[in-house]
């Protein structure tokens, strides 16, 4: 039951959002309470709206079943998005009416939002019934129904309590399928307490990932919003909140990623400001310059500008939406993306509005010709082909260009700006804005016009949109003392760095020395940009470095070699390197083929690349992945990887490429296993170090007016703003803490405490643990330089955080699973669903024929009545079986303990087998007498004697799944209850034989999926 004040809270929020702002909002409906009763609503407000098309005013009850069936088959967030977006914008169903009539009702309309038709209205305390047998019946804390479907989901928690409470809460939903029936629309999840607010969209239980509930900000200075009231001003108002459910949702269609993802505030707040700018445009007179959006690369730009070109497009005054890139080799990148987007493409065989270009051909008709598809992807240079051809003709329709990675456009590239200009001139009639994550300053704004919005790294970085960064500066060879600025930067003169082979060798040697540590012991992968000074072609010296690779990989065991391939450019510049640079890509090509059984050649290396992005962000087919990959300037921009961490650097990089390169590594992953991006530097440690801090003292800045100020200035400042990580004896110091801390609650690591309060206190501190010691593990050196690694010298890691090694794996095994126990226990949850995955600091294994004895052990305890001594050998063996990560394994294994100790199982004879074959067996053994007592007692007491025999029941279960209500999809259940009807009062057990037929299916349901799981467990 829900607490009075926690009540009350609700009864407040509930009163605020019915008349926000002093308006009529949503109307509060209490009557309604049960699922039974939404439909019923749903069914008045769908006949309401549809009378003029059913010339009636009610549906029968088989005409609503259609509907329901429709709604209730929806099993996942994606395709309820789906539905609800329906056709341009209308979710209808086809109905087949009882007097013969074929009709379309119309359910949701999207160019109704905030009037029309719909109707907007609040809900709560909905009680539903357990969907899984086993799990609790649950109630809904508040729901917002628009036209009678939910559509957001409120789960409230009372002060001092957390969000993450009610977001834990909601994945449980989920677990339990209980967004499902009616609740299958739901496409917004809101935690509030009264001073913290997390939203995200509705997921699917594999997917909920609490790094995407975002806070609300204020548009003004993107401060979390932290009053629930001004949440609801700013969130849950009307139209807003419906705008959040449609148009600020969008559909990822990406192949076997399926799901949806709603917008945040920064990228709201900047497609408000883009649109109310194209929407007052004069394409006939303004000089065409909309503005710039500047958010932080790795902040979701292709959400932002898809979902800019998607409503821009709707609008009256533009005829069509170019979407620019600047190289094209990002065009099928970025058209992928946008098709995956597109809500209508993968409706019924649709198309969809998107279309990228082929070729300039291509490009000319889809400009000129009629079409749905009106927002076209395209790059600059075929852009600037299309205009310059002698038959080009003057294009008089309104068109809106959106410029991706504007920053490009503008730099030094005197060919892109000159492009850029050329195409703005051939179309007069066009307006143009630009999304980058480092403008240059001031030519973005000369090109674009003025800023519309900006979402800085620091800001990015304090949401937890982006992560940020652990670099380290590495000494290879002795640089030269004092040099001068042209001697550094490699874009202008060659230095001492590109030509010595040493520092190719000792460059390789720490990648390969450190690859556990950078890596997260394999988790992640890395990429490697190679580049020297002098205007010298780059590619010779990187396939050095691949030629290195290759060969420390020929010394190294199997399981220690790195998955390393390369990518440049086929040069057809006719220039002295061409043919050594085509040889060299051609060697690689052929390696790569050998790695991975592909068939790449010379004519196929778009391809070839294609392929190798794929796997380094993880996403082959063959899930074959690549550990390392080394590029001169490829995938240095535009490049999406959430599980790379790591990017190696032998190169000078200042400003925006710096900040653009860098970001490669940030993106959101795991905040436990990927704690920030790792950036490695081996060149001009302090010349380096000090471009990196000004680059981010700058792009950090919305007024980008950074002044001169020294290295330690700049670094303090980034260092604050968690940019950059902190020193190693900071992090350290902080996990001591928390060591001592989790000592003192656990008494000595020995037991949990007995208190609730001070259970949920060490499952925080818990977290935190993880937290800290993830990121300890990725450093290299500490605060001297000295080597720090948790994989070649875990005793001194252990001194170092104040924990020795037997407490450690009693803390991060047996304590943590019987935490994890005790809190499944209290919500009435399995225990996977708990959210605590321990970080070790090195790999916890079982020692399995310590185990095997310990299990001997015991079962000749028992045998010779010994209990005590019998009682002390299971605590071992319970410690010993903590340190499995395989729950099934941890269940099957305790479950054979217990039954030696409860004596329901026996050896043949004793001493009980030392043998790991031997005790495999009688495992084995022991879970198929148990499944065959639980079977025969099944039949016994159900009354099936003359209906199935164990034999046949057992091959039943054997296709179950764990949870799943699976075992009448043939009607199998139902025809075991047939057989059973003519006999059960006769036979079952006397409370069964009493039931009425009716409540015998009832109950023998529940009581064969209870029976079925608990075999299934043991398995």
């Amino acid at each position: 039951m829900k607490s009075k004040s926690e009540l009350q809270f609700e009864r407040e929020v509930i009163d605020y959002l019915t008349k926000i702002g002093g308006v009529k909002q949503w109307e509060y409906r209490s009557e309604i309470k049960t699922t039974d009763q939404l439909w019923n609503n749903f069914k008045h407000i769908l006949e309401q709206n549809n009378s003029k098309k059913l010339k009636r005013a009610t549906l029968s009850i088989t005409e609503f079943n259609q509907v329901k069936k429709v709604i209730s088959e929806i099993d996942s967030p994606y395709k309820a998005g789906q539905f609800l977006y329906g056709l341009n914008g209308e979710a209808q169903v086809e109905v087949d009416l009882d007097n013969g009539k074929h009709v379309y009702l119309t359910v949701f309309d999207q160019a109704k939002i905030g009037g029309g038709d719909t109707v907007y209205q609040i809900v709560n305390q909905i009680q539903r019934p357990k969907v899984i047998d086993g799990k609790p019946d649950r109630r809904f804390d508040v729901t917002l129904l628009i036209n009678g479907l939910p559509i957001i989901q409120i789960e409230l928690k009372k002060e001092l309590h957390n969000a993450n409470e009610a977001l834990n809460q909601m994945e449980q939903y989920i677990a339990e399928k209980q967004y499902s029936d009616i609740f299958s629309t739901l496409q917004i999840l809101i935690a509030m307490t009264p001073h913290q607010i997390k939203y995200m969209a509705n997921t699917t239980l594999d997917k909920f990932n609490r790094a995407f509930a975002f806070d609300w900000q204020d548009e003004k200075d993107a401060k979390p919003v932290r009053f629930w009231k001004t949440f609801a001003d700013k969130v849950l108002s009307i139209p807003m909140a419906h705008d959040m459910a449609t148009r600020y949702m969008v559909l990822d269609g990406t192949k076997n990623k399926e799901s949806i993802k709603v917008m945040r505030p920064y990228q709201v707040y900047a497609t408000k400001r883009v649109l109310d700018k194209v929407n007052n445009h004069d394409f006939s007179y303004d000089d065409g310059r909309i503005g710039y959006v500047w958010h932080t690369t790795g902040s979701g730009k292709t959400i932002t500008s898809f979902k800019t070109a998607w409503l821009a497009s709707k609008l009256p005054n533009v005829k069509k939406v170019i979407f620019l890139v600047d190289r094209i080799a990002l065009t099928n990148q970025t058209a992928d993306a946008y098709s995956a987007y597109d809500p209508g493409a993968n409706l019924g065989g649709k198309t969809g509005v998107v279309s990228d270009t082929a070729n300039v051909s291509d490009l000319h008709r889809k400009l000129t010709r009629k079409s749905d598809q009106n927002i076209i992807v395209t790059s600059i240079q075929k852009m600037a082909r299309y205009v310059a051809r002698d038959s080009f003709k003057p294009l008089k329709d309104n068109i809106l260009f959106i410029v991706d990675e504007a920053h490009r456009s503008t730099g030094d590239g005197k060919d892109s700006t000159g492009m850029l200009e050329s195409i703005r001139k051939a179309i007069p009639n066009s307006a143009w804005v630009g999304y980058t994550g480092t403008p240059k300053f001031p030519e973005t704004r000369l090109i674009f016009g003025d800023i519309l919005h900006a979402y800085t790294i620091k800001e990015a970085i304090k949401d937890k949109n982006v992560l940020g960064f652990n670099v380290e500066f590495r000494e290879t060879i002795k640089a030269p003392e004092d040099p001068s600025e042209e001697e550094i930067d490699d874009n202008l003169r060659s230095s001492v760095y590109d030509h010595s082979k040493e520092h190719v060798e000792l460059v390789v040697e720490d990648i390969f020395k450190h690859w556990k540590e950078r890596s997260n012991n394999r988790k992640y992968n890395a990429l490697f940009t190679v580049h020297v000074g002098g205007n010298r072609a780059s590619t010779p010296r990187a396939m050095e470095y691949f030629d290195k690779f290759a060969e420390i990989n020929q010394t190294k065991n199997p399981e220690d070699r790195l998955k390393v391939a390369i990518s440049f450019s086929v040069d057809t510049s006719n220039g002295d390197n061409q043919l050594k640079t085509n040889e060299n890509l051609d060697r690689a090509i052929k390696m790569y083929n050998e790695m991975f059984g592909t068939s790449f050649d010379m004519t196929s290396v778009k391809q070839y690349t294609e392929d190798l992005a794929r796997r380094l962000n993880k996403t082959a087919d063959d899930r074959k992945y690549l550990d390392l990959v080394i590029v001169v300037d490829q995938l240095l921009t535009g490049f999406d990887a959430p599980e790379m961490n790591t990017l190696y650097i032998d190169r000078t990089l200042k400003g925006g490429n710096l900040i653009q390169a860098y970001s490669r590594t940030n993106r959101m992953h795991d905040l436990v296993d990927k704690p920030w991006g790792n950036v490695v530097n081996y060149r001009w440690p302090k010349q380096n170090e000090y471009a990196m801090n000004e680059a981010f003292a700058i792009y950090s800045n919305r007024a980008s007016a950074a002044e001169q100020q020294s290295l330690e200035e700049l670094k303090a400042e980034n260092e604050q703003s968690n940019i950059i990580s902190r020193p190693f004896s900071e992090v350290q110091a902080q996990m001591r803490g928390v060591v001592s801390e989790l000592s003192e609650l656990t008494d000595g690591f020995i037991q949990v405490p007995p208190s609730e309060k001070d259970q949920e206190e060490t499952f925080t501190k818990l977290k935190e643990y993880n937290r800290l010691l993830s990121q300890l593990k990725q450093y290299t050196t500490d605060d001297k330089g000295d080597m720090v690694s948790a994989y070649d010298d875990p005793e001194k890691f252990y001194e170092r955080i104040g924990i020795t090694e037997e407490q450690e794996v009693l803390l991060t095994t047996v304590i943590a699973d019987e935490l994890k126990e005790r809190f499944a226990d209290r919500e009435n949850i399995d225990v996977s669903q708990i959210d605590l995955e321990m970080v070790h600091i090195h790999d916890v294994t079982i020692n399995y024929d310590y185990l095997i004895d310990l299990i001997a052990k015991m079962a000749d305890e028992i045998h010779a009545n010994k209990i005590e001594e019998a009682k002390e050998t299971k605590e071992a063996i319970k410690q010993e079986i903590a340190k499995s990560d395989n729950d099934k394994e941890k269940a099957k294994v305790t479950d054979f303990v217990e039954k030696i100790f409860n004596k329901t199982f026996t050896f043949d004879e004793y001493p009980a087998p030392r043998d790991v074959e031997k005790m495999n067996e009688a495992m084995e053994r022991a879970q198929k007498d148990s499944n065959l007592k639980l079977v025969t007692g099944f039949i016994r007491i159900w009354g099936l004697d003359n209906s199935i025999k164990p034999k046949e029941l057992e091959q039943l279960i054997d296709k179950h799944r764990l949870g799943q209500e699976d075992m009448d999809k043939q009607g199998e259940l139902t025809a075991i209850m047939n057989d059973a009807r003519s006999d059960y009062k006769e036979i079952a057990q006397p409370e069964i034989a009493k039931l009425s037929w009716i409540k015998y299916r009832i109950e023998f349901r529940k009581a064969f999926y209870a029976m079925a799981d608990e075999i299934k467990k043991g398995e």
